[in-house]
């Protein structure tokens, strides 16, 4: 008997562990306990430089244990002055350990009488010769891959993903010129779950959120919405994704290696509560809800949603365990929030209402000389992305044709936004990408992370990363279009406005010759904001 008790205790405080939030703060050098430098050396010509692979064998690992659920709520970040440095599209990834590019935001914890949230920052500890500085982390990033934008041909996603469709994870149900409605945008509230983990690849390492499996944003921005007796109504919209298929190391996807890791999403009900930041117009005002489902949603049941007008909140759950529904479902849904009172919106809380058309895209340089450019643009306009590709689509190809492999630098866009922005909040204009190079043609050849450091695994990144042919003589690394970003709202605005914006800052950093530049004003977008009320 009591050999079977030690076990069971473990086991029990591992389910206690997965269940509970954090009672402290941890510290990065826990990611380093228990492994060794696993170094190796390149060489080309008369060219010698020794590296180190042990950091990213593996590359994450989990904080807690491989079990555990991490419940994050607070603030998507960005650079308050322009908008850059918020949600974008990572333009530099480890290939063999992703299908496809991140995803990436950060979020700023609530604070709470029990620091549930912000006790998942990490003491980050500088090593120095005297001493060591150890310095709490400010945010907790968040990643999952994006499911678009790869062409490589060893990578399972390239048929759906040149065809404008989506190969699955942040992305899936997505179709040729879709929004993209799902992502996080600049100011947005969260609730976040997902894998916790160290980020090892970039020491001290940080903690992050990687990937999640269930996403909640609760947008900065309104929208408006037509209710059954046909009057509109202005609403808060909460835009709720969940999904076990998170990346190429932890999905639940029937071909998957066998180190992939998979996500038990039946193991709990997903539950929030988010406050309706619109004040009630009058005491007589009713909070309603309206909801609707997203191309890719086939989730068995249906979610429960507490309105409490007193407080002017609403607790949502998200049945996932007691209703048994199955690992494999995807829950894509928006809820709108609103006061069935008026417009939605007492008369004090004044909300403007703008027209955004996106005009056109110059490269003043693609990147590329001798060949076409193989080009990757995201667009973000208020609470909307668009995967740009998908618009000059030819023979029904976004990325082996059209602005996905080109010469010409300089193409007329017609999108148009509508975007709903309470006095004294702000808007982004924005947009980021890559010309893709080497690198990209590694996406999906994966290594297992747990692989020993042997003259197998070294052989692997001297054949894949650092191999001549395919990477120095393909250009090396994606070529980064830079940030071309700009907050816009009531105070510096006009009734129209006609403006061009350019990356202002950031360089191109990569080895291959040639490849190191500012990327300032190497592409510019045009756009016009026309304010209708």
């Amino acid at each position: 008997m009591k050999k079977l008790i030690f076990p069971l205790a473990i086991l029990l405080s591992q389910f206690s562990l997965a269940q509970y939030p954090l009672k402290s703060h941890q510290y990065s050098t826990q990611s380093e306990e228990g492994f060794l430098p696993c170094r190796d050396t390149f060489s080309f010509i008369q060219l010698h430089s020794s590296y180190d692979i042990g950091v990213i064998l593996p590359s994450w690992m989990p904080v807690i244990d491989k079990n555990y659920v991490a419940i994050l709520e607070g603030k998507v970040t960005y650079n308050l002055v322009n908008g850059t440095d918020g949600p974008h599209i990572s333009e530099e990834d480890l290939p063999f350990y992703h299908y496809s590019h991140d995803m990436d935001f950060n979020i700023v914890p609530d604070k709470t009488d029990d620091n549930r949230f912000t006790n998942l920052l990490p003491y980050l500890v500088y090593k120095k010769e005297k001493g060591n500085d150890t310095v709490m982390h400010s945010t907790i990033g968040c990643e999952w891959e994006c499911g678009m934008a790869t062409n490589n041909r060893i990578n399972p996603l390239q048929a759906d993903n040149d065809a404008g469709r989506s190969g699955g994870f942040f992305s899936a149900g997505h179709e040729m010129g879709d929004l993209i409605w799902n992502w996080p945008c600049p100011g947005d509230w969260a609730h976040v779950e997902g894998n916790y983990s160290w980020d090892r690849g970039h020491p001290p390492s940080e903690a992050e959120i990687h990937p999640p499996r269930f996403t909640a944003f609760k947008r900065v921005l309104l929208d408006r919405i037509i209710i059954g007796d046909s009057s509109v109504k202005f609403a808060t919209r909460v835009d709720i994704f969940a999904s076990g298929d998170g990346g190429a190391l932890m999905n639940n996807r029937y071909n998957s290696p066998a180190f992939v890791k998979r996500v038990n999403m039946s193991s709990k009900d997903y539950e929030f509560t988010v406050k309706l930041d619109v004040p009630r117009p009058s005491a007589k005002a009713h909070m309603r809800f309206a909801m609707i489902k997203h191309k890719g949603d086939d989730f068995s049941t249906s979610e429960i949603i507490e309105p409490n007008e007193d407080s002017g909140t609403v607790n949502i759950i998200i049945p996932w365990k007691t209703k048994n529904a199955n690992d494999l479902e995807i829950y894509a849904r928006t809820i709108y929030l609103y006061w069935d009172e008026g417009s939605g919106a007492s008369a004090a809380y004044p909300v403007d209402i703008y027209k955004v058309k996106l005009n056109k895209i110059h490269f003043r340089h693609l990147d590329e000389i001798l060949s076409k450019a193989e080009v990757r643009l995201f667009v973000n306009v208020g609470s909307e992305w668009i995967f740009m590709n998908d618009f000059f689509a030819k023979k029904g190809k976004v990325l082996s044709k059209g602005l996905g492999k080109t010469f010409k630098h300089t193409w007329n866009l017609n999108n148009e936004f509508t975007v709903y922005v309470p006095r004294g909040k702000s808007f982004r204009v924005y947009m980021n990408g890559w010309e893709a190079d080497g690198i990209d043609l590694l996406f999906g050849n994966l290594l297992d992370p747990g692989s020993l450091c042997n003259r197998k695994t070294k052989r692997f990144f001297k054949n894949s990363i650092f191999s001549f042919g395919k990477m120095w003589m393909k250009g090396c690394m994606d070529d980064s279009y830079g940030e071309t970003s700009k907050l816009h709202g009531y105070d510096n605005l006009g009734k129209t406005d006609h403006i061009t914006n350019s990356p202002q800052s950031g360089m191109n950093d990569d080895p291959c010759p040639g490849s190191k530049y500012p990327l300032k004003d190497r592409v510019f977008l045009t756009y016009t904001i026309e304010k209708v009320n």
